[in-house]
């Protein structure tokens, strides 16, 4: 006899049953759309704001810059009026006016003066001059007067004059840095090495020393050796005045290495 097994029966607990759609099993997450809403709203509010603040200042340029041609405008009037009917009690205001008008005048000229000098191309238009020696004319030179004859030809110079006695001519005053280097490649037998710088301002008046230096080598040495006396300053130089350098003794000197320059710094 057979014995059947139920197998429909079982100690096992049932699965459990799958979610359905849409459900979640834990508590609702807080929703943040005011919080977005409001940073919105915020958000626009500020670009409006930016907005109008432009529209402002836009508006307000144009108002300014209208009054300030209708006060152009209203002084020329005014000018006209002047030149046009020029009575006894009007003098005064006339007067006034024309004196603001040239002092307006002075400062754009100015102005488009630095401009000009800054941004022009070419040829300078700021007085200066860079010299090197003259190697024949320094051998040539029988005088005694020890003046430093420069190369115009190899030298640089604008708005300055050369001449054949070695001096240097002003032609617009004003404040001017001055340099000088002289090397010496020999001690002299009595004197010491140096250079001095002359200005003249007339031709019949006296030099006037404007700087001096020195510097020393061993006398009776055979070891090759060299100097250089140098000075810097700024002075005030006048139209037409001169300079020239006088050194210990020209044939003394070391031609490579000794220069002279000028530069007009302001009027």
């Amino acid at each position: 006899m057979s014995t059947m097994i139920n197998t429909f029966h079982s100690s096992f607990n049932p699965p459990p049953v799958p979610p359905r759609p849409g459900h979640r099993g834990g508590p609702a997450l807080p929703s943040n759309t005011p919080l977005v809403k409001f940073l919105s709203v915020l958000l626009l509010l500020l670009m409006i704001q930016t907005f109008g603040g432009f529209l402002y200042l836009f508006h307000r340029i144009n108002m300014l810059q209208d009054r300030r041609n209708d006060n152009e405008i209203s002084t020329l009037k005014q000018l006209q009026q002047c030149a046009d009917n020029l009575e006894y009690e009007n003098v005064p205001f006339c007067n006034k006016l024309v004196e603001n008008f040239k002092t307006v005048i002075k400062k754009v000229s100015q102005a488009e003066g630095r401009v000009a000098l800054l941004i022009e191309t070419g040829s300078s238009t700021t007085p200066q001059a860079n010299m090197v020696l003259s190697v024949t004319s320094q051998s040539k030179m029988k005088n005694q007067s020890n003046t430093l004859l420069w190369d115009g030809s190899h030298s640089v110079m604008d708005k300055i004059s050369l001449s054949t006695s070695g001096a240097l001519t002003i032609h617009y005053p004003g404040y001017y840095l001055i340099q000088s280097k002289v090397t010496f490649s020999k001690a002299h037998e009595k004197a010491t090495l140096g250079q001095t710088i002359w200005t003249q301002n007339t031709k019949v008046g006296n030099p006037t020393k404007l700087l001096e230096s020195y510097c020393s080598l061993p006398r009776y040495s055979t070891i090759p050796d060299l100097c250089t006396a140098s000075q810097t300053g700024v002075f005030r130089l006048e139209k037409g005045q001169t300079l020239f350098v006088n050194v210990t003794d020209r044939h003394l000197l070391h031609l490579d290495s000794t220069t002279f320059g000028l530069f007009r710094l302001q009027d």
